[in-house]
């Protein structure tokens, strides 16, 4: 995309993150007491980066309608923020501004300038003329809104963001500061939806992304706190506990809380699937088991209790019970790779080799890339072997270590990619000023 197109864009509302380079750099966040520091919203970068990448976007072709002098004063702007020239892109944009001061343009440029200097109360006053002058002005508000937001005067900020969205719906980026924003003055609750529809617009935008992961996990942790203060002992509150303790691999401390819970609440199947999953990581398959047929007593209609139980059984060897149990699953639940692949190891155990192979191909066929595709490969190259089917036995063997070398491939690039952010994290340095 060329300077003059994301430059047009901008103009027109539609400027995406992708669009201004840099716009994801930074690391810093600015306090209440005016400070900025390393933490949760990349502020100042990305302002800055931002600001750089579009006012170095603005092209001729905006001030040809202009005189030769407004022109060459928005040109000689450009070029020195090209360059990194921010006073003498000031200078050139107030010419502008004074050779032309009934056009909106002009004092929204300068504003950009200012703001990009630092000058957020200049920049404010500009953005306000510039917004008398052309009220639908796009992206006047939404810049408006970030100097706002950057000189600490979040309402002001809110209200000029909202302005933008009435002009604009979709405007993906004052969706975001919008949602960075209310973030930012302890809102969590609202940043979610400007954050969700923001990602409806442009999905794929790992900044936004992570901005909005950090607005719903405070929404969580304060709806948690709200649980807690309300009654602590609560089987909702252990419920919660036992999750995050899953989340963090502390099953033993999950058991606990799970049976926390059952203890108050003993006819949620829920509870007692939490609690068969925390045995299971655990490799205490018997009382998973006992927890999984709870769950179905409970829910008998309840299809992933009857995989729960049945792949199970058939860990622990209980072929009998855990064959019925998988093909009553699939009849409810069609296309279950990992079911097929426990009901396929179940069947071959007792014989039914043909059966057996047909669940193994079906599993693999409905998941081709994957661990449990990998798993049936396995399972099916035994049984190809043990049926005298040598050439298929092969197939599968080599599809097997097809897939084991590919895990194998993306576990080193995992590794390395760790290595990487580590090293990049250390030789972080202090934020500018």
């Amino acid at each position: 995309m060329g300077a003059e197109e994301v430059w047009l864009r901008t103009r027109a509302g539609e400027v995406r993150s992708e669009d201004c380079a840099g716009h994801r750099d930074g690391g810093y966040v600015r306090g209440d007491d005016g400070s900025w520091r390393r933490g949760a919203m990349r502020m100042k970068g990305y302002v800055r980066r931002w600001l750089v990448a579009v006012v170095c976007c603005i092209s001729g072709s905006m001030v040809m309608a202009q005189t030769g002098a407004v022109q060459g004063a928005f040109q000689r702007g450009a070029a020195a923020m090209r360059e990194g020239r921010s006073a003498d892109a000031e200078k050139a944009f107030r010419d502008a501004v004074k050779l032309a001061p009934d056009l909106a343009d002009a004092h929204l440029d300068l504003g950009l300038v200012l703001g990009r200097e630092g000058k957020q109360e200049e920049a404010v006053a500009a953005l306000r003329r510039a917004i008398e002058l052309d009220p639908k002005l796009p992206s006047a508000h939404m810049f408006l809104g970030v100097f706002l937001y950057q000189a600490n005067r979040r309402d002001e900020a809110i209200a000029a963001l909202n302005q933008e969205l009435q002009i604009d719906p979709k405007n993906g980026e004052a969706l975001t500061w919008m949602g960075i924003v209310e973030l930012a003055a302890g809102h969590p609750e609202r940043a979610t939806g400007a954050f969700d529809r923001a990602a409806e617009i442009t999905p794929n935008d790992l900044n936004l992304l992570e901005y909005r992961g950090k607005a719903h996990s405070q929404v969580a942790r304060d709806s948690y706190a709200r649980m807690a203060q309300i009654n602590p002992n609560s089987w909702q509150v252990h419920k919660v506990q036992a999750e995050l303790y899953a989340d963090e691999e502390r099953h033993a401390d999950a058991i606990k809380e799970y049976q926390a819970a059952i203890a108050q609440e003993q006819r949620n199947p829920d509870l007692y699937e939490g609690l068969g999953d925390e045995y299971r990581k655990l490799n205490q398959l018997e009382q998973a088991k006992q927890a999984y047929a709870k769950e179905l007593d409970l829910s008998p209609q309840n299809p992933i209790a009857m995989y729960n139980l049945g792949s199970t059984d058939v860990d622990l060897g209980d072929h009998a019970a855990g064959v019925p149990l998988l093909h009553a699953m699939l009849e409810r639940y069609r296309g279950a790779p990992v079911a097929e692949y426990y009901l396929g190891r179940g069947l071959a155990a007792e014989g039914r080799e043909a059966e057996a192979a047909e669940s193994l191909e079906r599993s693999v066929k409905n998941d081709p890339e994957s661990e449990i595709a990998k798993r049936s490969y396995y399972e099916l190259a035994r049984l190809y072997r043990k049926m005298q089917r040598p050439a298929e036995a092969e197939r599968a063997l080599h599809e097997y270590n097809r897939l084991r070398e590919a895990q194998d491939k993306r576990n080193a690039e995992k590794v390395q990619d760790w290595r990487k952010l580590g090293a990049a994290t250390a030789g972080e340095g202090k934020p500018s000023s």
